[in-house]
């Protein structure tokens, strides 16, 4: 593959990526609100519990596809971008985030943080209102799904991270370095 395919093939990497990111979040919220539904006609608060199965490990499922974008978007940045003097979309990128001319959390990360959250927040206390066995089994259960719902929001929020992006960029230009060229291996 030429220097050409490979980025091309890699801006295509990052566009699936995102279309799997948005595919899985309708998904999760598709099942989500039947699950609501399903619960609020059996008046069963076990039942909200159910969207956790799916919720938690699609948080860290999205954590990764964004990391993997940002590990690509870095790649390009030392191996195609630093080199050329047309390619430069990703280290402009870069250099705004860098001198604070964009929020330092992105809207995306953020808002999608944020509705994994509304979203565990609407089934906890519906399962709290609707709860039969008793507020300590309620505690003994909710609290570890708390936590890793909070484990996978901090996962996503911190895969366009600033520092995870410099972090990537870094070991791409050691690399590179150790390499002696542009084609590392």
């Amino acid at each position: 593959m030429n220097g050409a395919e490979e980025y091309k093939h890699l801006y295509q990497e990052i566009g699936r990526n995102s279309q799997i990111s948005q595919n899985v979040f309708v998904a999760n919220v598709t099942v989500t609100a039947a699950l609501i539904g399903y619960g609020l006609s059996q008046k069963a608060g076990s039942i909200f519990l159910a969207p956790f199965v799916i919720l938690v490990p699609s948080l860290f499922f999205l954590a990764s596809q964004l990391e993997s974008t940002t590990r690509i978007a870095a790649y390009l940045v030392v191996f195609f971008e630093s080199d050329s003097a047309e390619l430069h979309w990703e280290t402009r990128w870069l250099a705004l985030r860098e001198r604070g001319l964009l929020p330092r959390r992105r809207k995306y990360t953020f808002s999608l943080s944020g509705l994994y959250g509304l979203l565990s927040a609407v089934c906890l206390l519906l399962a709290l209102r609707y709860w039969e066995v008793g507020v300590a089994w309620y505690l003994a259960v909710a609290a570890p799904i708390v936590l890793a719902v909070v484990a996978g929001v901090a996962a996503v929020l911190t895969a366009f991270s600033l520092t995870r992006v410099n972090a990537h960029i870094a070991a791409w230009r050691r690399l590179k370095e150790q390499s002696g060229r542009n084609d590392a291996i």
